[in-house]
């Protein structure tokens, strides 16, 4: 009985501390964001603000700011992004789950392979092909190199869906007059949508934080993404705490209400797909 306490204790003191690590920088932000100029750096510095103000907030939303901009681009990439890797990985996924044709495993591992590769090893390459292809300062050349590293994840997750179906399904509706590409797509598909949301949502998360391609790719200020476009509140001189600590709150908010409805099943997608197949 005093093991199993010792043991709950253990892990309270393991997951508070957990929440605290994660917790402290997001609560730091917060509250500068809702600092006044003249609180935020004074000392000994405080957590809570005395005076709590919007004014950073409507600052980030007034005139002759580009934040509402770069969310609506930040917005269209990652949900261009997400859509094309769910329909590229469900074929290809299914394929490397079903199908058994020469190098399989190979070209399989492979693909995982090259996420060991970090962004800044493929980011050079890809420059030199978005430039010669005319594609630098476009939302392509954003989705492309995103596609780069996001494809072989959504492959792998799904793969561990599909291999987790069994067969006999698609045969049972091939019996009854289905041809494979209408299996796959009325039976296989529906029973795998718990994956194929887990992953699109976290294929989601990925491109919507990603920052080294958004500003190696583009240019143009009315072009730029939420990562990037917070930097207009950093001046050569001097940097607006207040407002680029509330920029950075509200592009948190999207990813937050998202997790919310989708936590389970991005958590149990997830594992699922990790251990099977």
């Amino acid at each position: 009985m005093k093991t199993h306490l010792s043991e709950h204790i253990i892990t309270a003191v393991q997951v508070i501390l957990l929440l605290i690590f994660v917790l402290f920088p997001f609560s730091v932000m917060l509250s500068m964001s809702l600092k006044a100029p003249d609180e935020q750096f004074t000392s000994p510095p405080y957590l809570i603000p005395k005076r709590p103000t919007g004014e950073n907030y409507l600052h980030v939303f007034g005139k002759g700011s580009m934040f509402v901009r770069y969310f609506i681009n930040s917005f269209s990439v990652s949900l261009g992004t997400t859509a094309i890797v769910i329909f590229v990985a469900l074929f290809s996924s299914y394929g490397y789950a079903r199908l058994q044709f020469p190098g399989k495993n190979f070209f399989f591992n492979l693909l995982l392979l090259s996420q060991l590769f970090p962004l800044a090893a493929i980011i050079v390459p890809l420059y030199r092909i978005m430039s010669q292809a005319g594609l630098i300062d476009t939302f392509s050349s954003l989705i492309i190199g995103y596609l780069a590293f996001s494809v072989p994840v959504g492959v792998w997750l799904l793969r561990g869906f599909f291999a987790g179906i069994p067969k006999e399904l698609e045969e049972a509706a091939q019996i009854d007059g289905c041809s494979q590409l209408q299996a796959f797509w009325k039976i296989v598909v529906p029973l795998i949508r718990p994956g194929v949301g887990a992953t699109a949502a976290y294929i989601l998360f990925l491109t919507w934080q990603e920052f080294m391609f958004a500003l190696t790719f583009i240019t143009s200020q009315d072009k730029r993404t939420l990562p990037v476009g917070i930097f207009d509140f950093v001046g050569q001189y001097e940097t607006n705490w207040g407002n680029l600590m509330a920029a950075s709150v509200l592009i948190c908010i999207p990813v937050f209400i998202l997790f919310l409805f989708v936590q389970k099943q991005l958590v149990g997608g997830l594992t699922q797909g990790a251990v099977k197949g």
